[in-house]
């Protein structure tokens, strides 16, 4: 075992302390992974196979087909080149590293590198203000922070100066404007690479490297909640590794040297760290990076690239790619249209024989091969043929969403993680169902607290994986974590009598009613999903109230650029709408609002929303869907009375959305406060 820096605790809110390590957790998976710091862990894979490609980028005018690709060699002068970067600017020992950038190698390369200089990773979502990146770089004692372009630059320039510790800012990609390499404190990474550094820093950096242990903190990962600052949730080198190779070992089929990633959700968050940096260097795979609009339309052009073995996206994701298919399926001729239904619905129905443990007829294989060689061209228009693992998570996928894709020979296995568990803790990669989150992964121990009668109850978690603490927060971490070395989720769910871990709703999120009724509103609002296809948002409403309502929006196209909903709508929501003998194709028309609805604009959409005078059949159709929905309630408390249409989807740049995705309920809660208000008139 490799050393240990000395601690007397299991948990520690200081950069500067180490904590014990749960070594003696239960099971012979855990008794095997050796404590190792990621530096070696990096070092390890790098001298193994430094031929096998490593990382891919587009780079215009390179190459012959303007990408460029590097080896595990190169991969490994670059992170020494930029360890050397920033000792030489003034990086801090266990200070941290901000990174404030989309994903890219540089991203890669500063990380591991600032681990090797014994520092601190703090990823920043690209899409945070000025004073959000204040509060990483505060509450991370940050000495050096690596920004994307002059837009983020911007932001460091309106606060550096309130930010004592902070050394050096370091810009990536130009435009550069003239105070990068001119002022002190303001570095290009261009001109920092292009340095010969002298054998005294060189020094420095591997004296430092022998300081880095397994049970310190390497990273910070900052929670995206809506209540409050986010807190820095402080993971050892321990926490990452184990929970990689945990992962890895419930992963089937693995070549060792020929995994194909795509790099595209936010590196800032735990599930993009582990699955792109960390999975990826397991199986010494190749990172293909997608570049910045890859979640507004661009994704697929990478995934051609790239054909990537194995996936990891969020539910929208997939709804993006389930939308531009459908796009394109409503411009076939009717034939075609018909055809290919055909051979989706059979393709679904041999995938479902399998997932549910039975031998598919003689007849069923030989109708599956045939229907198989019609949605190949499929996947393979869309990158994804040579994908054998999909995995979704960070919010509920729809039963509507899994069928779709399982036509497409894809069935999204549903996983389940957080930052304070160091990453994945269930991966449902060996698909026997498609309601659940799989079963834990290796090393790794659930239970259900004071489960109900029928099971639920708070999810908690134990193993070597789980977080040091809450950066400067002793009493949330332990809240969070407790003695015994139990992690409290805050996530309702059961397990299943085969042990799949079923998940329900966020204990924060349960709607307690007038009547003092429990609800989960993540259940009732995909209820209402199923039965409404034309609608793409779901938000239930009803604490401390004596009747649930929700808020409705219709599925509309957005802007490929800024991700602004548009007034057009989704094919669809045409499609659906016609059937009503409704002929609409714009939502203004629809609703009768303003065609050029002003967004993001919280006051224009919430006076929208109040003057919405919909199609009376429309309105019928939405509550005739609701009643349906109302029939699976469990109780007559849980059936939604009311509902009202507002003017736009959710998006990130409305602000309904966080970074990964999820809806923020308390923003659009106080967002559209009147339209709730007059629900309960």
């Amino acid at each position: 075992m490799n050393e240990l820096k000395p601690a007397t605790r299991y948990t520690s809110t200081s950069l500067h302390e180490a904590v014990k390590l749960r070594l003696d957790e239960p099971g012979s998976f855990s008794q095997g992974v050796v404590p190792q710091n990621i530096p070696q862990f990096f070092a390890e894979v790098c001298e193994k196979y430094p031929e096998l490609p490593a990382l891919v980028w587009e780079t215009p005018g390179a190459g012959v087909d303007g990408w460029t690709t590097l080896n595990y060699r190169g991969y490994q002068e670059k992170v020494e080149q930029a360890a050397l970067m920033l000792l030489s600017v003034g990086l801090e020992e266990r200070s941290s590293v901000g990174i404030l950038a989309f994903n890219c190698p540089e991203w890669f390369f500063a990380q591991f590198g600032c681990l090797r200089a014994g520092a601190v990773v703090a990823g920043i979502y690209p899409s945070n203000s000025a004073e959000a990146v204040y509060h990483v770089l505060a509450t991370g004692e940050s000495t050096v922070c690596v920004v994307d372009d002059a837009q983020q630059m911007a932001k460091l320039r309106a606060i550096k100066d309130r930010l004592p510790r902070l050394k050096a800012v370091i810009q990536l990609h130009g435009p550069f404007e003239t105070f990068v390499d001119q002022e002190p404190g303001y570095f290009s990474w261009q001109k920092l690479q292009e340095i010969t550094f002298c054998n005294e820093l060189k020094e420095e950096l591997k004296a430092r490297e022998g300081r880095v242990y397994a049970n310190e903190c390497a990273m910070l990962i900052f929670t995206s909640g809506t209540v409050g600052l986010p807190k820095a949730v402080m993971l050892t080198h321990d926490n990452i590794i184990f929970d990689t190779k945990a992962a890895a070992a419930c992963l089937k089929d693995v070549q060792i040297g020929k995994e194909s990633f795509v790099s595209y959700l936010p590196l800032s968050h735990v599930a993009a760290q582990i699955f792109d940096i960390f999975l990826g260097l397991s199986h010494a795979g190749c990172v293909t990076f997608a570049d910045k609009d890859a979640l507004k339309g661009t994704l697929i052009k990478t995934f051609r690239k790239a054909r990537p073995t194995k996936m990891f996206g969020v539910p929208r994701v997939f709804e993006k790619l389930q939308e531009r298919l459908v796009a394109a399926e409503a411009k076939a001729k009717p034939y075609s249209r018909l055809i290919l239904a055909q051979a989706r619905a059979a393709v679904a129905e041999h995938q479902t024989t399998l997932i549910e443990g039975k031998k598919p007829s003689i007849y069923g294989s030989a109708k599956y091969w045939l229907a198989s060689r019609i949605i190949k061209p499929i996947r393979e228009m869309i990158g994804l043929d040579n994908c054998r693992i999909f995995l979704t998570g960070g919010a509920p996928t729809s039963d509507e969403m899994k069928q779709f894709f399982l036509g497409l020979d894809i069935a999204l296995g549903e996983c389940y993680g957080m930052s304070e568990s160091g990453g994945a803790i269930t991966l449902n990669v060996n698909i026997n169902n498609l309601y659940s989150a799989g079963t834990s992964i290796e090393g790794l121990t659930l239970k259900i607290q004071d489960p109900d009668s029928n099971g639920q109850g708070e999810i908690l978690m134990r193993g070597r994986s789980m977080f040091m603490g809450y950066l400067g927060l002793q009493e949330k971490t332990e809240e969070a974590i407790k003695e015994d070395g139990w992690l409290h989720s805050g996530d309702l769910g059961y397990i299943d009598p085969k042990g799949n871990l079923v998940i329900s709703g966020r204990l924060k999120e349960l709607i307690i009613t007038a009547g003092g009724e429990n609800i989960p509103p993540v259940h009732i609002e995909e209820l209402i999903k199923k039965e409404l296809p034309c609608v793409s948002n779901v938000l239930l409403v009803g604490d401390h109230r004596k009747y649930l309502t929700v808020l409705l929006s219709l599925k509309t196209k957005s802007d490929a650029k800024t991700g602004i909903p548009l007034d057009a709508l989704r094919e669809e929501t045409v499609e659906w709408l016609r059937d009503l003998d409704i002929h609409e194709t714009r939502l203004s028309s629809l609703l009768s609002i303003p065609s050029d609805l002003q967004l993001p604009n919280d006051a224009a959409a919430v006076a929208a929303a109040l003057d919405i005078t919909a199609e009376p059949k429309l309105l019928e159709a939405l509550e005739e869907g609701i009643k349906r929905a109302n029939k699976n309630a469990i109780s007559n408390a849980q059936r939604v009375q009311k509902f009202a249409l507002i003017p736009h989807e959710f998006s990130l740049a409305t602000g309904e959305l966080g970074p990964t995705l999820k809806i923020r309920r308390n923003i659009v809660h106080a967002k559209y406060a009147k339209v709730i208000e007059r629900l309960y008139k």
